[in-house]
């Protein structure tokens, strides 16, 4: 579907051979995010969102699973986008983003943590834009942002 020749990675279809390995990243990511509480109900709705219609894994061949998206298709609202921390700045997300963008009606959205700098810069650069943000000030603890 989707592949980085450079890299070595492509995207397909979410299979659910595949949930093991999305728990597992979605796991290693929240322990680099102090600020979330880690609760069953987030591994819940992630189980929940992993369908082949509605969810895309990047692979590279030694690695295995590298990185996971999913879709609320009805919405364009990007639910989980998750990178496996050893593969960030190798544009698997940007990939993700695209295929996503590809099986969308219009623009995407998603929501980010306000503490979440590195994702923040990284969708900056892809040119998404804040258009909200629950809280205010120091308090604000999402930001919705829109696709370009």
């Amino acid at each position: 579907m989707y592949k980085h020749p450079g890299a070595g990675w492509s995207i397909r279809p979410f299979s659910a051979a595949d949930a093991g390995s999305c728990l597992s990243i979605f796991r290693d990511c929240l322990t680099q995010m102090p600020w979330r509480v880690r609760n069953r109900g987030q591994y819940m709705i992630l189980r929940r969102a992993l369908s082949p219609q509605a969810a895309w894994v990047a692979q590279e061949p030694d690695a295995g699973v590298v990185g996971f998206l999913t879709l609320q298709a009805p919405q364009d609202y990007v639910d989980h986008l998750f990178v496996a921390p050893d593969w960030r700045f190798c544009g698997v997300a940007r990939g993700l983003l695209e295929v996503a963008h590809q099986g969308a009606s219009g623009a995407l959205s998603l929501d980010v943590d306000t503490e979440n700098m590195g994702a923040r810069r990284a969708y900056e650069a892809l040119g998404w834009q804040v258009v909200a943000s629950t809280g205010s000030g120091s308090k604000a603890r999402q930001m919705r942002l829109v696709s370009p």
